[in-house]
């Protein structure tokens, strides 16, 4: 691969079998917008895909750009495991980048746990650690894990999608400080040394594998207690928590029950400051194996179950308020002629907490699309 990857960004192509010409699918207005791109629904050789313009900054070296995208959908392309989302081509011109995936309309994990009541959420979780195990034993970070980019496959199979962006970037600290990035919400996942490189003595901030274990840690937490990391609080505040070494507290009472102690444990080592200290990903998946192993599947659908149902019941008792709590971060627009006059505001959402009321959100940039539509790859 090394040698391929030098051919190409030297000359700043791709391989025929791995472009793809789409003609005129990319016109009018994407469905989604992120921190990285803009995401399209198209149609390729009779089935539906996600074609995901990466987003050009004028600041950015284009021939790095270049030579980092080769490098990183090279790798993908390369990549065969059932926890992580095929690469189907890219599309690549003078001044575009995108890449082509499966179409996935079972949406992300958070949004099918919200439409399969009793899922097991500790498989879905193993799934996604497998995944990480996998792309890590070959060299190879994601670097933008979060919920919104975990989906689930027809089979309910967690898959991992959109890896390797942040690579992309020669500097996370521009791409952190743009609108469009925050409004994506990335950051509540980022490891304080991708926030604030210069603290930690690092020149840029780069992904790592223990980037990655911390933002699988935060990843557990947003599955099981239905709530984005640092929910409470907006852009700034939350990245100045994080760099003062605040981590999202230990849920109590019933939504607590999803955090035993050998669960909880795991994740304050994911989340430790000094990237050194983390478990290697192999140390959290055998965390959720035992978890999971310890409790029935009808214990785990039982607890799920009785969540879902008295959020369900105690909906109609909301009543939006400019204080309320945010929900999870998907970032569906809305089409022209249906803007908000209040972005961010987003529907009822269902916490994995029981007897739990659900909320609407008015964090800029939180919020939920929902299963029938196009998902966010970002």
């Amino acid at each position: 691969l090394k040698s391929l990857y030098g051919l190409c960004a030297g000359h700043s192509l791709l391989p025929r079998s791995l472009r793809i010409e789409l003609g005129d699918s990319l016109t009018g207005t994407p469905l989604y917008y992120g921190g990285f791109g803009d995401v399209w629904k198209c149609e390729h050789q009779g089935r539906q895909v996600a074609v995901k313009v990466l987003r050009m900054y004028a600041n950015k070296d284009l021939r790095k750009v270049t030579h980092r995208f080769c490098k990183e959908f090279i790798t993908w392309k390369s990549l065969h495991h059932p926890n992580v989302l095929p690469l189907l081509g890219v599309i690549m011109s003078k001044n575009r980048f995108a890449m082509v995936s499966e179409w996935l309309p079972n949406g992300d994990i958070n949004e099918y746990v919200e439409a399969h009541q009793g899922v097991n959420l500790f498989e879905l979780l193993m799934g996604v650690a497998e995944g990480l195990i996998y792309m890590h034993e070959r060299g190879m970070v994601h670097g933008d894990l979060k919920g919104a980019n975990i989906l689930i496959d027809e089979d309910g199979r967690a898959r991992l999608a959109d890896f390797g962006l942040l690579a992309i970037v020669p500097d996370t600290a521009t791409i952190i400080s743009s609108a469009s990035f925050s409004q994506a919400g990335t950051y509540r996942w980022m490891s304080p040394e991708l926030l604030d490189p210069v603290r930690f003595g690092l020149k840029h901030g780069r992904p790592t594998e223990s980037s990655d274990c911390y933002a699988l840690g935060m990843v557990v937490y947003e599955v099981l207690s239905g709530k984005v990391p640092f929910y409470c609080h907006g852009r700034f505040a939350a990245v100045a928590r994080i760099l003062e070494g605040e981590r999202p507290e230990r849920p109590q009472g019933a939504e607590g029950a999803w955090f035993n102690d050998r669960i909880w444990s795991v994740l304050e080592r994911c989340w430790e400051a000094t990237a050194s200290d983390r478990p290697r990903t192999a140390e959290v998946l055998l965390s959720l194996e035992k978890v999971s192993g310890s409790w029935s599947p009808c214990q785990l659908m039982n607890l799920d179950s009785s969540a879902q149902d008295n959020a369900d019941k105690d909906k109609s008792e909301v009543s939006p308020t400019p204080h309320a709590v945010p929900s999870k971060p998907l970032s569906r627009l809305p089409s022209a002629g249906e803007r908000s006059t209040a972005p961010g505001v987003v529907g009822a959402h269902k916490s994995r907490k029981v007897g739990v009321v659900a909320h609407e959100s008015h964090d800029p940039g939180v919020r939920r699309g929902t299963v029938e539509t196009a998902r966010i790859f970002f």
